[in-house]
């Protein structure tokens, strides 16, 4: 199947976009493809480990169960040092720091691309 580079750019709270990103992503890799989903800008706070509560479904749960499946996970670095985010102690298990630079990359290296911004 196919490579699915999914951009997040918006935050957990306001917005719906990482629970429709996790649907999707589940779905995807249900059917194959090679996801990976990559969070820019506000989305980094998606990532948070101190969001992961054990008595709640928060975004940063969610997340996290997909890179236990395989999806790999990307937070910008920039955007998290920006914010005050440790990106090497602060992520969920599975997060990796990555940059606007290999974003271009994954960008060109994708089958298909989807934005998920407010």
């Amino acid at each position: 199947m196919g490579n699915l580079l999914i951009v997040l750019f918006s935050s957990p709270m306001q917005f719906q976009n990482a629970d429709t990103v996790y649907e999707f992503a589940k779905a995807a890799i249900e059917e194959g493809h090679h996801v990976m989903v990559f969070c820019d800008v506000d989305a980094v706070y998606n990532l948070m480990a101190s969001q992961i509560l054990p008595d709640q479904t928060t975004p940063a749960k969610k997340l996290a169960e997909l890179a236990e499946r395989g999806v790999r996970v990307l937070a910008c670095w920039e955007s998290a040092r920006l914010r005050g985010i440790d990106s090497k102690e602060a992520l969920i298990k599975g997060a990796v720091e990555s940059s606007l630079g290999e974003l271009a990359l994954l960008i060109s290296e994708s089958d298909k691309v989807i934005a998920f911004t407010t």
